[in-house]
């Protein structure tokens, strides 16, 4: 129902989202109350903090790899996105770890996950045209194109999510009249929406390119299975989150299995890339861009 359109009620109640942060008086159906410590406080999220960590860690490896790959194609581009991909690690510990109690502090980093997470799905849909190979992988002016632009999807959206948390300018909060409300259109179109759709059209363009240029099963297999685990993920933020945080007393809930099924999926695009960027593709180059050409 269009009514529902900006509402974080349902998702602020029964999910730990970042989004969440820049609302005041949010009521959950579970408070994450995570372990206590050998000080007495409670650590919020030690798992979702474990698997970021853990993601950080791989995000380097992979960078690292991919500049070891030096004829690959995309790899500067692929590069930028886990390098995205780590920003959004980091500021999902800071910001959804459960331990940082001042609340100008999380509205900071919050911003910081929203506008890194819409950033990261931007970049992957560049990456998939990057395959294309319309502008020389690599180059200059590629490589230029997809930092900036990435980098103006990050400072966009972040400004959005601070101006939404901090109300500097009101015009992006929606529920003045209504406190209990938590309605934001421009939040929830950044955070939710569009990264779907970014993603979406980075598996249609990687199928069709798969399907109709390499002719190959192995990479569709590897970017089926990314896409998959990254539904599986959304599920346990989404759906399954209330049921394991009741169920565990509130020690963890389905963030912690979104991150990691998220990481999953990320490992996956990877081995997706790797997998299509093998040498013995390397010759086909050349008849990638004739095939386009025809098309």
């Amino acid at each position: 129902m269009m009514t529902n359109y900006g509402n974080f009620n349902t998702f602020c109640y029964y999910s730990n989202l970042p989004a969440c942060n820049l609302f005041d008086d949010v009521v959950k159906y579970c408070p994450l109350v995570g372990f206590e410590t050998v000080t007495g406080s409670d650590l919020g999220n030690l798992g979702l903090i474990l698997l970021c960590f853990l993601a950080i860690v791989l995000s380097i490896l992979f960078v690292i790899f991919a500049q070891r790959r030096s004829g690959a194609v995309g790899r500067r581009e692929m590069q930028i996105l886990f390098l995205s991909y780590i920003i959004v690690s980091i500021s999902a510990i800071l910001a959804s770890g459960g331990f940082i109690n001042n609340r100008r502090v999380l509205i900071w980093f919050s911003a910081i996950e929203i506008g890194s997470t819409a950033s990261t799905a931007w970049l992957l849909f560049v990456n998939a045209v990057v395959a294309y190979q319309l502008l020389p992988d690599g180059g200059f002016l590629s490589v230029t194109l997809t930092f900036l632009s990435g980098l103006a999807v990050f400072i966009g959206t972040g400004y959005i999510a601070l101006d939404s948390g901090f109300s500097w300018t009101g015009e992006f909060t929606s529920n003045a009249s209504n406190p209990g409300l938590l309605r934001n259109y421009a939040v929830y179109t950044i955070y939710l929406l569009f990264p779907i759709v970014a993603i979406v059209a980075y598996f249609l363009l990687e199928v069709y390119l798969v399907v109709r240029v390499l002719r190959e099963r192995k990479p569709l297999f590897l970017l089926i299975t990314a896409f998959l685990l990254f539904v599986i993920g959304q599920i346990f933020e989404f759906v399954v989150s209330r049921y394991i945080c009741s169920h565990t007393s509130g020690k963890i809930d389905g963030s912690l299995f979104a991150c990691l099924f998220t990481l999953l999926s990320f490992a996956a695009i990877w081995a997706f890339w790797e997998s299509i960027t093998e040498d013995e593709w390397a010759g086909q180059a050349p008849g990638w861009e004739a095939e386009m050409r025809e098309i």
